[in-house]
């Protein structure tokens, strides 16, 4: 599973599961850039959800463009 997270400065950082575990901290958001596949994500929501966290997911849309949006990922 390959998670394309979007940076403070923009820039795409890819990490795999076990990399971004390890960053979670409570109530934390995280932003996923558009290319992320909607299956991992979905995989990643299960696995989050199997391990006790509390998962909001969704798109969000920051333009006109049907291309303008990204998934928002908040871990309570």
């Amino acid at each position: 599973m390959k998670l394309k997270l979007i940076g403070p400065d923009n820039e795409i950082i890819e990490k795999n599961y076990e990399e971004f575990v390890s960053e979670i901290k409570p109530n934390s958001f995280f932003y996923f850039h558009k290319d992320t596949s909607y299956k991992d994500l979905k995989d990643l929501i299960d696995k989050l959800e199997s391990d006790g966290y509390s998962v909001y997911f969704r798109e969000v849309k920051f333009g006109l463009d049907e291309g303008a949006y990204m998934y928002e990922l908040h871990i309570i």
